[in-house]
């Protein structure tokens, strides 16, 4: 996949024809997700691709964000044995196949639960595994309120602080607003990131989607090491939260993967505080 170009182009769909996916996207979304990126291995999981007649009806008043269910031709569920680590697993994995699904031209978008077991006992599933995500699946209606996306394939260092993804929302950060240099607040110069070959890891990383656009992440650099650090605030939960921080986590991944070499993320604390202000929390770093 050309994970610059997917990522620049996606957005969350709330708006869906009809029409059901064919069963040629179908089977190659279901062989995909069998397969999904993981950033925790040993985790079991599970995944369900359902049509709507088997959910929205059940659902219609019990998920969603305020309990306003997204109506779409196909849902995602994705199910994970509780582990260490497991919510910020789900983020990552379910990111990674509504990538895939947005490469074949199927449009998705994240839909809350509050209760898995109530979702799992409305719509008769029977797993010993947690219900960690809900998915919409479908072809956008088209409308006159689309996202406005440039396009951003390349990275321009001179566009690197600008608005590049508008969805009548928010506005995305730039890439020194959100990257730090071995202190928290001491904003990176884009020169010194191109020179370390991690300014567009960054600049694809701010571009991931996240609860309410709150766009709750920052990075730091030092000394050869990426620190990630996740904001907290009383508009979200922790697995809000830890969803996010799986979202980004992925995002900055493919892009490093694809341009320099293989990263893995180490979930926890970093031996160093850098003085971390009291409403983030560091939740994960890795050598770059």
């Amino acid at each position: 996949m050309d994970y610059k170009d997917l990522i620049a182009r996606m957005k969350s769909v709330r708006d869906y024809k009809k029409d059901v996916l064919s069963n040629e996207i179908i089977q190659k979304l279901d062989g995909y997700c069998k397969n999904s990126k993981k950033l925790v291995e040993g985790i079991n999981t599970e995944v369900m691709l359902k049509a709507k007649a088997d959910v929205y009806d059940e659902l219609k008043n019990d998920a969603g964000y305020n309990d306003l269910m997204l109506e779409a031709p196909h849902y995602l569920l994705f199910f994970s044995e509780e582990k260490d680590n497991y919510i910020e697993n789900t983020g990552y994995a379910v990111q990674d196949i509504m990538l895939k699904a947005f490469e074949l031209g199927v449009g998705s978008c994240w839909i809350t639960i509050r209760d898995g077991e109530l979702v799992k006992n409305k719509l008769g599933i029977n797993t010993d595994k947690k219900l960690t995500a809900l998915v919409a699946l479908g072809l956008e209606e088209d409308n006159k309120n689309k996202t406005i996306v440039e396009n951003v394939s390349e990275y321009n260092p001179s566009k690197a602080n600008v608005s590049i993804v508008k969805d009548n929302v928010s506005e995305r950060m730039g890439v020194t607003d959100i990257v730090y240099m071995k202190k928290w607040g001491e904003k990176a110069e884009l020169d010194d990131l191109v020179n370390l070959g991690l300014a567009d890891a960054f600049f694809y990383a701010r571009l991931a989607p996240s609860t309410k656009n709150r766009q709750p992440w920052r990075f730091m650099y030092d000394n050869g090491i990426v620190v990630l650090a996740v904001r907290k605030d009383e508009s979200t939960n922790e697995y809000e939260e830890k969803i996010d921080a799986g979202i980004v986590m992925l995002y900055f991944k493919l892009i490093v993967d694809s341009t320099l070499f293989n990263v893995a993320w180490k979930l926890g604390k970093t031996e160093k505080e850098y003085e971390i202000p009291s409403d983030y929390s560091i939740v994960a770093y890795c050598n770059s």
